[in-house]
This record gives C-alpha cells, structure tokens and sequence, in this order.
C-alpha cells in the first residue's frame, strides 16, 4: 500500500510532471518522472485500458509494486502511466517492468 504521503494526487503536480520530466516505457507501461527531495508516485490509467473494474485491478497491482520498492528509490517525483495491453497482464509481469524502468532511469539506491 502506499501511503498518503507517498502519492501524488494535485493537478498542479501531474501537469508539472507531465511539463517538465523525462519520459521512459516498457510494452505496457510508461514512467514519467523528475527529481524531487523525497518520493512521490502517481498513476494513470485511462478509459481505454477498460472499464471500472479493470482500471482499478491494474492501479492496485501498480501500486502494490512501487509499494514494494519505496524504500530503494531515490527522490522523485513520478507518474506510472499504464498502456492499454497492461489490462491483461498479471501482477508480476507488470512488477518486472516497473523495476526495468526505475533502474534504467537511475532512481534505484
């Protein structure tokens, strides 16, 4: 679970990440982040992933995955967009590219 403080939730923060950060991706998930003093993650998935119950199924399995690797990330600002192939993903699969991409963008301890 990832606590409030932990989550990025403004507008005004989305759209500063969106502006101003570096942009990686994997098949079925984007990171999107820019250095900051202590870790903040938000997510995106869109209508096109599915309905209700499937966007809601691939936000916890990416937050229970950025949950796990709270503590070995380095101050950031972040946002976890899913593609809409991550509906169809199972919690693992999703969890091996989020740390590709955390590593190849260097936020990892």
């Amino acid at each position: 679970m990832l606590d409030k403080a932990h989550r990025l939730n403004k507008h005004g923060s989305f759209a500063y990440v969106y502006k101003k950060g570096k942009r990686l991706s994997e098949s079925d998930v984007v990171l999107i982040f820019t250095p900051a003093r202590s870790v903040r993650v938000g997510f995106s998935v869109s209508n096109k992933v599915g309905k209700a119950v499937v966007r809601n199924k691939v936000k916890r399995r990416l937050r229970a995955s950025v949950g796990t690797r709270l503590g070995g990330l380095r101050g950031c600002q972040a946002i976890v967009v899913a593609n809409p192939s991550a509906a169809g993903k199972e919690y693992a699969e999703l969890d091996v590219q989020l740390s590709r991409l955390f590593e190849r963008a260097g936020l990892t301890v």
